[in-house]
């Protein structure tokens, strides 16, 4: 009987180690899914642009509660520390400075894809439910729509290893 291989799935913690000792470049973008290491894409204009716009939208009409977050980690659980495109979190004097958000802080996290929207549908969405994030942005830039996703609810999926939750698409 031969031996599958095991995988050593990574915690947020040990990823940061990594981090500060080092071991990424910085030439390689790479975020933290599911205790696995996930290169992220290349970026093209159109993604710039509107993550450009974003920025520059959230920061002109939020008052100074809300912290306007560009392409950081967030840390959704022990195993996931995702780069959201943007994110609206609550305001903190350290500027987080001291630690990653965490669900708790998050009012909002924005997505923004091109040629990786059913791959952030299919794994970010869902990631992003089980923490009980209250609000979810898709920019689905090949359609020219945002899919709004709120009240994450429970269902039961046999591909994860937990409990997962999904929203409710508006």
């Amino acid at each position: 009987m031969s031996a599958l291989p095991q995988r050593k799935l990574f915690t947020v913690d040990e990823y940061d180690t990594m981090i500060k000792a080092g071991v990424f470049d910085g030439k390689e973008r790479v975020e933290l899914i599911e205790g696995e290491f996930v290169k992220k894409m290349t970026q093209g204009d159109l993604h710039i642009g509107c993550i450009n716009f974003l920025t520059r939208f959230f920061s002109i009409n939020y008052n100074e509660n809300v912290l306007v977050s560009i392409q950081n980690a967030v840390k959704i659980n022990i195993f996931s520390a995702p780069e959201p495109d943007v994110a609206l979190l609550r305001f903190r004097s350290d500027f987080y400075s001291t630690g990653k958000a965490q669900p708790e802080d998050i009012l909002l996290l924005i997505e923004v894809a091109d040629s990786t929207v059913s791959s952030d549908r299919r794994v970010k969405i869902p990631l992003y439910a089980g923490a009980e994030v209250p609000e979810v942005w898709l920019v689905n830039l090949p359609r020219k729509i945002i899919e709004i996703y709120t009240e994450p609810v429970n269902i039961k999926s046999s591909e994860k290893r937990q409990k997962a939750k999904r929203f409710h698409p508006k």
